[in-house]
């Protein structure tokens, strides 16, 4: 088993030196255009969803402000995780960006007056992905527990597509994503449409 835990942590260190190489050659430009409106398979999960769950994008993460500015244009609820203990992630709803603040690992999160609420889309993100839909987050796996949380909700994974590898190592309680959206293609197993 700690033979696997290597290779993920291997796989882990070279996407990230690879996400962060890849972000810093984008112009200012481009990073402000990247994954600002959803492209059409997503927006169409995105228009039937009522509650769609987000991340507060650190680094070179792929960013998720302008997704947020463009759900709250079209009237969804937004929602970001919340780290409570090694519990699944609890999703709250946000309805100014004011609402965040430093949470687990510095990262943003909504404050203790946010309303939780069940998402029916959950945008995640990682460090590196595959075409059949595996993911390597943090290493924490609070994505993981909290797919099979929400078994309902779809999960979009959301990367630069400098982050995909040829196949990801997977453990059993590894939960594929619905979709893969990048800066340049969608990537997704079934069609999501009907």
């Amino acid at each position: 088993m700690s033979s696997l835990k290597d290779k993920k942590n291997k796989l882990r260190e070279e996407y990230r030196r690879r996400r962060d190489a890849f972000h810093r050659q984008l112009d200012m430009a481009t990073r402000g255009l990247a994954f600002r409106r959803p492209p059409t398979p997503l927006a169409k999960l995105i228009e039937q969803s009522d509650v769609i769950a987000l991340y507060s994008a650190i680094g070179s993460e792929a960013p998720t402000a302008r997704l947020a500015e463009y759900l709250a244009e079209i009237g969804k609820t937004i929602a970001y995780p919340v780290v409570v203990g090694n519990s699944p992630l609890e999703f709250r709803k946000v309805n100014n960006i004011d609402l965040l603040e430093a949470g687990f690992r510095n990262i943003s999160e909504p404050n203790a007056h946010c309303p939780a609420v069940t998402p029916d889309v959950i945008i995640a993100p990682m460090i590196v992905f595959d075409r059949s839909m595996r993911r390597l987050g943090q290493g924490g796996g609070y994505y993981d527990r909290t797919f099979e949380k929400y078994p309902e909700a779809i999960r979009i994974g959301l990367a630069w597509s400098v982050q995909e590898t040829d196949a990801v190592p997977v453990q059993p309680h590894d939960i594929p994503l619905h979709m893969i959206v990048t800066e340049s293609e969608i990537i997704q197993k079934v069609d999501m449409n009907s």
